[in-house]
């Protein structure tokens, strides 16, 4: 039976941003519902269970940066929202990883100066370069960190280094980097850092790529205690106690602009609402619309726009802990010796699964009662899945679950004979429980010459898009752009009454 609903606010969607967004509308008295149409909230931030619930799987990736207390966005954004106790979840990471790259293990700290420190030594001839990278860090990289903030009025532009700035937004990292390094190992132990925020030195655009670094090695890299949906939860019980409603298994299908309000089409409602806040991809909000002519026009706006990439996960299980056997830090990047500027045909021709890094995160030294897990990470399209039969498909999930095992066990061959259980997920699989684009689980590519700001001009003034497709990706982003869009919307309101 078709229930009746109104509020002011209908949120699309209850991944992290769709969350934070809830929390901060309805904490400034908003009533706000948010529909979502899978059966459990986080979006990527979600788990599963096998083997009778003895082991846990973490569906994404596990690192968050902007945790170090007065100075992450993230810290500021939960402080602001009275979620100390959910500050409390989050632990600081003590490395942010290890690459291994040319047989040798580099261990890249959590503090900037350390990890200065670390590249100077294990390369003296780029010191100059690499002096000029932290400076650009700490510039360029601050000034994009500080995009939240600027929309908040709390951070003036330094426009003494603007025309810099958009300088490097229109050059990929990889040229970025030849402009400043000798040799090319620096880049190749460098450039894996960008997987962080799904993105690819020779694609994405230097100045995000700075942003990326100044989150990772400034903001405060961290990483949940226990999995992804541990944080999803905490944020849905909050956005409860304040009064928010979470309508589950909730498939949004249409909306119609009815003058002062819109009306949506859920599975199980319809719902009248004031906005509707839409942190569903773009394309997903245009075929909602799809009797609004103006909306309509909208998808040439989008055509400006790349979906960027989703990515394909090794879970493992092994008969011991990970520690036992060496595997002590809490994620390997796994270079190939040629780095990751590989080429289309590489691609096409899936040589690209032995050559682009593959992540190792040792989920067991973050969520110890999850179980002995291990999972094998690497960054992959969409569209190499969803055009497969279901033969095809599973034969291709198997070949290229075989290649990143057979790389893990290159480096650590001391795992073979403890693995128990493996199993995989592809960006299809993504698709099926996130709905996300072609299984992206990056929104847009930031390229060269990429605006997202285009995005925030949608021609329908009772539909908002705020999601990682329109802020940015990367938790952070998606968490801060919620809070921070739910205070803007909120402010204009109580402005406008």
């Amino acid at each position: 039976m078709i229930e009746n609903l109104e509020v002011d606010e209908l949120v699309i969607g209850a991944g992290l941003c769709g969350l934070m967004y809830g929390l901060s509308a309805v904490s400034e008295g908003s009533s706000v519902a948010i529909s979502e149409a899978h059966h459990k909230v986080g979006g990527y931030a979600t788990n599963f269970y096998r083997n009778k619930r003895k082991f846990v799987f973490d569906c994404s990736q596990h690192k968050v940066s902007g945790l170090k207390e007065n100075v992450g966005n993230l810290w500021i954004s939960l402080k602001r929202l009275g979620l100390q106790s959910l500050l409390d979840e989050f632990e600081l990471h003590e490395e942010i990883g290890t690459v291994v790259y040319k047989n040798q293990f580099i261990k890249l700290p959590s503090e900037p100066e350390d990890i200065k420190e670390t590249l100077i030594n294990y390369f003296p001839d780029e010191i100059i370069g690499i002096e000029k990278l932290f400076h650009d860090i700490e510039s360029h990289g601050y000034q994009h960190y500080m995009f939240f903030r600027k929309l908040m009025n709390e951070y003036t532009i330094n426009r003494d280094i603007l025309k810099e700035s958009r300088s490097l937004s229109k050059i990929t990292a990889r040229e970025y980097f030849n402009t400043l390094f000798k040799g090319q190992d620096i880049i190749e132990v460098l450039s894996p850092i960008a997987i962080y925020s799904g993105s690819i030195s020779n694609e994405v655009n230097a100045f995000y790529f700075l942003h990326c670094l100044y989150a990772m090695f400034y903001g405060g890299p961290a990483f949940m205690k226990g999995t992804g949906q541990r944080i999803s939860d905490l944020l849905l019980k909050e956005f409860v106690d304040r009064g928010g409603i979470l309508l589950k298994k909730n498939k949004v299908y249409e909306m119609e602009d009815i003058g002062d309000h819109m009306l949506v089409t859920t599975r199980k409602n319809i719902v009248k609402t004031k906005r509707v806040i839409a942190t569903c991809p773009p394309e997903d909000v245009v075929k909602m619309l799809k009797s609004d002519e103006k909306s309509q026009k909208f998808k040439q706006v989008l055509n400006n726009f790349t979906v960027g990439w989703g990515h394909f996960c090794v879970f493992v299980v092994l008969s011991v802990p990970p520690e036992e056997l060496g595997i002590t830090s809490p994620e390997y990047l796994l270079v190939s010796d040629t780095g990751d500027n590989f080429t289309e045909d590489d691609f096409e021709k899936d040589r690209y699964y032995d050559l682009f890094t593959l992540s190792v995160s040792n989920y067991h030294r973050v969520d110890p009662e999850g179980g002995y897990i291990l999972q094998f990470i690497i960054l992959d399209h969409g569209d190499r899945w969803f055009s497969l039969s279901e033969d095809q498909y599973n034969q291709r999930k198997e070949k290229i679950q075989g290649k990143l095992i057979k790389r893990v066990l290159n480096t650590f061959p001391q795992i073979e004979d403890k693995l128990v259980y493996t199993e995989s997920s592809t960006p299809k699989t993504n698709y099926k429980f996130t709905l996300a684009t072609k299984g992206s689980a990056f929104a847009y590519k930031m390229l060269p010459k990429t605006n997202l700001g285009l995005l925030s001009n949608f021609p329908n003034d009772k539909v908002k898009l705020v999601s990682t497709w329109s802020g940015g990706p990367g938790y952070e982003t998606a968490m801060c752009f919620g809070f921070t869009q739910g205070k803007l919307l909120n402010m204009k309101k109580t402005q406008n009454t």
